[in-house]
């Protein structure tokens, strides 16, 4: 392995530092299978069926990623690790499993699930993922038992189950802290424990043999999956008695229940098929071929961030660094046009984001591991001897800031418009191989030259649209210039015909009101070149004006087609209510939708605008809506602003009363209801007065 310089390495003086500044800055890929560390070989044969699978469901043009995902949920690694790297979140099992481990694998996209699989085979095997018997029978029998018992968390229940056998073949040690750093592969259990689970399945997959008497004393989850087991087994008609005792079920339930899924995991077996071998994508590359799988890997992982949005880059790294090299998503960094160094990715969380910006770190820092990287294009690293910050504060921050004892720093080439690097936290300096490095580069390159890509474009199109404001406020006021004359000169010549018979009275009215005109003109052309600023609405409006355009916009369609009376009783005065107009419209057009679908032919509504009431001290205006319709249920009425299933059918969602209600109280507003089955409903609306403060 490559050292990368520490702390103590990078202790260099100026001249030195400046001598290799240069070197190797935008090096080439002009030979990845010899920039690539000789530990990413190719793949060993025995890929397991699983993966063969999911290579040929991705080899159509538009993957069936639910197939996908029903495929990757039936086997115990594949899951296992997909979780481990994005944990599920509080009740996201509610939703279903399946649903979970597809949108990790759309996240995560065709490309980079082709490269991770090629390359899976030799974790999958330390796991213990190679053909353990009965694996997805006893994941069935846990999820169909938790379902017959009732236990709230079913698929809970099912993940036991599919883990329980590589759980039963790595054994856990008793220390639950960090496994050794001589240790290749975690525990299980670290594994499943990275989930997001609840520690009731740890404790159930970390149970060894125990008697029937402590397993009833046990968590209900350990009572399922020893069922489950039992019930799995081939000779499970000799354990039925004990299933029964852990699980309070009948003989003949559980005689249908394993029947059934019999059935279930038979069908499992077969669906979707596995290709024949011939028809299988090639997982192995030509002998000796390392270059090869290297070649495949760049282009895979190139592939899987084309045309991204910069958000949707970050997503997708932050899936793949924990499922490729088992470490979160570093930090991104690149200088920007003063040369400090900022974030290169939109989801780095804010507080690191505005931490990191605060520290005011620049490419030229003499003494930061981070800028020497940024510069010379070579890996350097921070891992102290001592708990003070020694020549760098800043890079004594950032590892503290990442949780880590150290960090290495990985130089990126990120296409044209400069370079990045990546900060990766480590606890040591040797956790991160050199198979691991390149891996990691090669992830974190692609998602950069992406984002820069996209940076670009978008700076591009603002600067276009720029341009093209600029020049057709210029056009506007060239034009506007020009026009100037012509209006000046006609100006002219209405004034000397005024002056010419000053006694015509009619004519100077008529030149006065041809001036006022011309001015206006003239006003709309000079402020022509200007932006037109946001309009607000008012948070006022005329109740009997918006009434009456109510009238004329609705009454015909809503009521006379239906053969229903419309009236309308408005005062005199003017009355302005504290709200906007769409805001009201809204809130009467529900009301008389609602009254309109509920009247038969024959039927009267009346909308009255009464003069202004005293509502809590305050003077508002009151309309009332009165209808001779069938009137309210009694239930309905004693819940009236809740949403809820609508009985109309159709298209309703029953939240129209809801709606009203909320919007009349955002501006201070009341709604009463009175109704009487068959004889009628009636609302009246109590809206604040818009009153000089």
């Amino acid at each position: 392995m490559n050292k990368i310089p520490t702390v103590s390495d990078t202790t260099h003086d100026s001249d030195r530092a400046r001598n290799g500044l240069v070197k190797s800055r935008h090096k080439k890929e002009r030979e990845i299978s010899q920039a690539a560390p000789s530990a990413l070989k190719a793949p060993h044969p025995a890929q397991p069926e699983s993966s063969a699978a999911i290579l040929h469901a991705l080899a159509t043009a538009s993957p069936d990623w639910s197939e996908i995902a029903l495929i990757t949920a039936r086997d115990p690694v594949l899951c296992l690790l997909l979780l481990a790297a994005a944990p599920l979140a509080a009740d996201e099992l509610d939703a279903g499993l399946n649903v979970a481990v597809r949108q990790r694998l759309t996240t995560l996209g065709a490309d980079l699930l082709r490269a991770w699989l090629l390359g899976l085979d030799e974790l999958y095997a330390k796991i213990g993922g190679h053909r353990q018997k009965n694996t997805l029978l006893t994941a069935e029998c846990a999820l169909h038992l938790a379902i017959e018992t009732h236990y709230p968390r079913p698929d809970e229940a099912y993940l036991g189950g599919l883990w329980s056998a590589c759980a039963a073949s790595r054994p856990n040690p008793a220390n639950k802290q960090a496994f050794s750093a001589d240790q290749d592969v975690p525990p299980f259990t670290h594994w499943v424990r990275c989930c997001g689970l609840p520690e009731t399945l740890i404790d159930a997959l970390e149970l060894g043999p125990i008697l029937d008497e402590q397993v009833l004393c046990a968590h209900p989850l350990v009572r399922l999956l020893k069922a489950a087991q039992c019930l799995a087994d081939d000779a499970w008609e000799t354990q039925r008695e004990r299933v029964c005792a852990l699980t309070g079920l009948s003989a003949a339930t559980l005689s249908s229940l394993r029947t059934d899924v019999g059935y279930i995991v038979a069908g499992h077996i077969t669906y979707p098929p596995v290709p024949p071998i011939a028809e299988r994508p090639a997982l192995t590359p030509l002998p000796g071929g390392g270059p090869l799988h290297i070649s495949v890997l760049h282009g895979l992982i190139a592939a899987a961030f084309t045309d991204l949005s910069p958000e949707a880059v970050s997503a997708r790294l932050a899936l793949a660094c924990p499922l490729f090299i088992r470490l979160p998503q570093p930090i991104l960094l690149a200088a920007d046009q003063a040369g400090f160094l900022k974030s290169l990715l939109p989801t780095t969380p804010p507080l690191l984001t505005t931490h990191l910006a605060e520290l005011h770190l620049r490419e030229d820092d003499e003494a930061s591991c981070i800028a020497l990287a940024m510069r010379s294009g070579k890996p350097t690293g921070y891992f102290p001897t001592s708990p003070m910050p020694g020549r760098s504060t800043a890079d004594w921050h950032i590892a503290r800031w990442l949780g880590r004892c150290g960090f290495c720093c990985l130089p990126l080439s990120s296409g044209e418009g400069g370079s990045a690097v990546a900060v990766v936290g480590l606890e040591r300096e040797r956790d991160l191989g050199s198979a691991d490095r390149w891996l990691l580069s090669e992830l974190l390159a692609a998602a950069a030259r992406t984002v820069r890509s996209m940076n670009r474009q978008h700076e591009h199109f603002v600067a276009r649209e720029a341009a093209l404001h600029t020049r057709f406020r210029e056009h506007l006021r060239r034009v506007a210039h020009e026009a100037t004359n012509p209006l000046t000169i006609l100006k002219t010549r209405l004034g000397m015909l005024g002056l010419n018979q000053p006694e015509d009275s009619a004519l100077h009215d008529e030149m006065q009101l041809l001036n006022t005109e011309l001015d206006r003109i003239g006003n709309l052309l000079r402020y022509a070149a200007e932006l037109p600023a946001d309009e607000v609405e008012a948070p006022r409006c005329r109740v009997a004006d918006l009434l009456r355009d109510m009238r004329a916009a609705y009454s015909d369609v809503l009521f006379s087609s239906r053969g229903i009376v419309f009236e309308l009783h408005t005062t005199n005065g003017t009355t302005t209510a504290a709200i906007p107009a769409s805001t009201l419209k809204q809130v009467l057009l529900n009301l008389l939708r609602n009254a309109s679908e509920a009247m038969q032919p024959g039927g009267k509504l009346s909308v009255w605008l009464a003069g202004p009431v005293i509502v809590d001290g305050r003077p508002c205006a009151e309309i009332q809506i009165t209808d001779n319709g069938p009137g309210l249920s009694a239930d309905r009425a004693a819940d009236l602003f809740s949403p809820r299933p609508s009985a109309k059918g159709g298209n309703h969602q029953g939240v129209g009363l809801a709606v009203v209600h909320d919007l009349l109280a955002q501006w201070g507003g009341l709604i009463l209801c009175r109704s009487q089955i068959g004889a009628g409903t009636s609302f009246e609306l109590f809206i604040p007065l818009d009153q000089p403060a």
